[in-house]
């Protein structure tokens, strides 16, 4: 008596592993930003300065697709930090966050209709375009990205609607797509008419990349994603999405049906981002990680657990531990450690794949982590 959705969703290992990571020790499961590089004090201002400045209507009813000062402040100060250029027919839907912006674009674009994904893919935003999909084909993902001639290959026999990618600091894999797969799939999706999703909230934090591949469409193919979440707080929900004005002006109607992003939130951002507060956080915000990352693949070298590409940027490091990888899991619980069993991130393979996370974790407990995860490894 459900829909097809209704039986079919089940719990993430994200979101599982991150609940079992609030019962131990050290949690390297999690892609929250670390707490610790919260700009707390300039938010808690943000919030005092609207509220005293525009009094009640930073608490009216959200318009749809965006408050205008929001989206203004996005193109003046924030699509320069995401080395983005946004053409005169494109327009701006701000949403809860990328998560709501990809179930706002399965919902307009997907109805039964095929899709294909990089192997491995995101699974929680992969799920939003997922259960509305009749077929989702893997395409393999190597140390430059998706496999373009795969994909191609694919294409010639199989007609697709959407394709969805992730270029930056790919979650799990942490790597980066090449400049020259990134032509290519805006080639590939004018010969064989496809849209794609170009999922990138980890731009902010990723220091030098490719374009994004956003700034090779001439004609639309190509719907932006991004988010606010690891520069400032996931919390707020506050991300945003860019595409051409017909499909802008849907999902913006389609985005006041739930009434779900915050008006004040809205506010805050706009306000963190005319005070300079999210431009400036960006540089330092790379290389906090970086240097969290470098620690995490020093102490997994060092322990001969070296089956892995090495991180680009980002949270996550896509780990090949060699046994069923929720065994593993399991045992580093009863130890202290969390981390997420990456097979679900998987539609082939990845039985023995493990993400591990640098976020949350300070530099002490990702080498505590790391031999934990060696002595259950090692002992099963």
């Amino acid at each position: 008596m459900v829909s097809r959705i209704g039986k079919e969703i089940e719990i993430s290992p994200v979101e599982l592993g991150s609940q079992i990571a609030k019962r131990v020790k050290i949690n390297m499961a999690s892609g929250t930003p670390d707490p610790r590089k919260m700009p707390i004090k300039e938010i808690k201002d943000a919030y005092s300065e609207v509220l005293n400045e525009l009094g009640p209507k930073v608490l009216f009813y959200p318009g749809a697709g965006g408050q205008e000062e929001l989206i203004r402040e996005i193109e003046d100060k924030f699509l320069s930090v995401l080395n983005l250029t946004k053409r005169k027919d494109e327009k701006i839907v701000v949403t809860s966050g990328a998560q709501h912006a990809m179930e706002l674009l399965g919902k307009y674009f997907l109805e039964n209709d095929v899709i294909a994904v990089e192997n491995p893919t995101f699974i929680e935003t992969f799920n939003a375009l997922k259960l509305r999909s009749s077929s989702v084909i893997p395409i393999s993902l190597d140390p430059s990205g998706i496999d373009v001639n795969e994909l191609e290959t694919l294409l010639k026999v199989v007609k697709i609607r959407l394709l969805y990618v992730i270029p930056n600091c790919h979650n799990p894999a942490g790597v980066n797509m090449s400049e020259c797969r990134r032509k290519r799939l805006i080639e590939l999706a004018e010969k064989y008419d496809f849209y794609i999703i170009e999922d990138d909230p980890y731009r902010p934090i990723a220091g030098e990349t490719p374009q994004p591949i956003k700034n090779y469409d001439n004609n639309g193919r190509v719907i932006y994603v991004s988010s606010f979440s690891k520069i400032i707080a996931p919390g707020l929900r506050v991300g945003f999405l860019i595409a051409k004005e017909d499909i802008a002006e849907k999902i913006s109607l389609m985005e006041q049906l739930d009434f779900s992003t915050s008006t004040i939130n809205q506010y805050v951002v706009a306000r963190l981002l005319r005070k300079g507060v999210v431009t400036e956080r960006s540089k330092e915000l790379y290389e906090h990680y970086k240097s969290k990352m470098k620690i995490l693949v020093d102490s997994l070298v060092d322990k001969g657990l070296d089956k892995f590409n090495e991180p680009k940027c980002g949270f996550f490091l896509l780990l090949d531990v060699g046994k069923d990888s929720w065994n593993v899991f399991h045992k580093a619980v009863e130890k202290g450690l969390s981390f997420v069993p990456a097979k679900p991130f998987f539609l082939r393979g990845g039985d023995t794949m493990a993400r591990l996370s640098v976020s949350v974790a300070t530099k002490e407990e990702i080498i505590e982590g790391v031999k934990i995860l060696n002595e259950v490894i090692r002992n099963i």
